[in-house]
């Protein structure tokens, strides 16, 4: 009875705190999609305290289902309550994307029955007897693959919008530019060489190296050749990201030595609350229908309010709730080390992580050359 008290007295604090920002019963774009991410981020961390500390002394059947006969059967079904927590929420999303796609007022608005329903869905999966996790932990892996590719596009989405910040005649933008970059390129090449240090335990180990050392030289290079819109600042986080991800390729081989660490799971948060939080900021901006949205830079600053509130309503948030739903699945995936935690071993991790290093780059590849391929298009 506490808990529900305290869950309660938290949901009434966070209605008063959402009078201050609505208007109309309506929230502001932005406004609501950080709301969007708050609930992400919450309930992904209800599924690790559930993990690690609730759910492996639940001892009812229906969740007990597909843990029986496996290794370590706490882990077991501390996997359980994330993959029900993961499956409800990205259900939610998709149910929230449906109802956007009918009326963009779902998005801002509506917010007691959008709360009221994800509570109910999330804890309807409780008592629901998971069969075959092993099939969901498949789908899991592509979708997260998904999920990882949509994150190079946040990160050069970012690069691009940074870098217009540098564009100017000013020589202190430039020299702080030039800084930035070379700070980037100093960690990648450090990174690089610790991953050749840290990381020979197989060959494929220092193939997946050697090969991202290729791909980030060449597509710079190709940057650097090529008069487009894209900058060194863009290749730099491109690179970064593809080192990253070379990082969670060899690290989470099998031939490693040894249990993977905290830190794997805590940097990889970082990278994706990192991309999701500009998501949600870049959603304020962006006509996620297709359509241009008009943007009125002239004005003077006291209209900038007023042209904002008359074009919010008018945009189709239906690709921001497919990527938190695809979100929502990749957090089940890293929580438990991709289906992994109770026992079964699998390089699942390294080759979805590597061929999204993969495709990434060629992601951005396109994003060099399609400005001189397809001249009539606007990108």
């Amino acid at each position: 009875m506490g808990l529900c008290c305290a869950i309660f007295e938290m949901a009434s604090c966070a209605c008063t705190m959402g009078q201050c920002i609505m208007k109309n019963g309506q929230l502001s774009l932005k406004a609501a999609n950080a709301i969007y991410l708050l609930i992400l981020i919450v309930m992904t961390f209800v599924a690790f305290v559930l993990q690690e500390w609730g759910a492996p002394s639940f001892n009812f059947y229906l969740f007990n289902v597909g843990c029986e006969d496996v290794i370590d059967a706490a882990a077991c079904k501390g996997e359980n309550a994330v993959y029900r927590i993961s499956i409800g929420l990205a259900l939610w999303f998709l149910l929230v994307a449906l109802g956007n796609a009918c009326s963009s007022n779902i998005h801002t608005g509506m917010w007691g029955i959008k709360v009221v329903s994800l509570i109910a869905i999330v804890s309807g999966f409780f008592f629901i007897p998971i069969v075959g996790q092993d099939s969901y932990v498949q789908i899991a892996r592509v979708i997260s693959a998904l999920f990882l590719v949509s994150q190079i596009v946040s990160f050069i989405d970012a690069a691009y919008h940074w870098n217009r910040l540098f564009i100017g005649e000013s020589t202190t933008k430039l020299k702080l530019l030039l800084v930035i970059c070379g700070l980037f390129v100093v960690a990648i090449v450090i990174s690089l060489v610790l991953l050749y240090i840290n990381y020979h335990h197989c060959t494929r180990q220092e193939v997946f190296t050697t090969i991202t050392v290729v791909l980030v030289i060449s597509s710079t290079m190709l940057q650097l050749n090529t008069e487009t819109e894209s900058s060194l600042l863009t290749s730099c986080i491109v690179s970064a990201y593809a080192v990253y991800l070379c990082w969670a390729a060899v690290s989470s081989d099998e031939c490693n030595p040894g249990e993977q660490t905290k830190a794997q799971l805590t940097l990889a948060c970082v990278v994706t609350s990192i991309s999701l939080a500009w998501t949600c900021y870049s959603a304020g901006t962006k006509d996620w229908s297709g359509e241009e949205q008009l943007v009125v830079e002239e004005q003077l600053i006291e209209d900038e309010q007023l042209i904002e509130d008359e074009q919010e309503p008018k945009q189709s948030m239906v690709g921001f709730h497919m990527i938190m739903a695809t979100g929502s699945v990749y957090m089940s995936m890293l929580l438990t080390n991709w289906g992994t935690v109770s026992g079964h071993k699998s390089d699942a991790q390294m080759w979805v992580s590597i061929i999204s290093q993969w495709i990434s780059i060629i992601v951005y590849v396109w994003t060099i050359v399609a400005p001189r391929i397809c001249t009539s298009r606007e990108f």
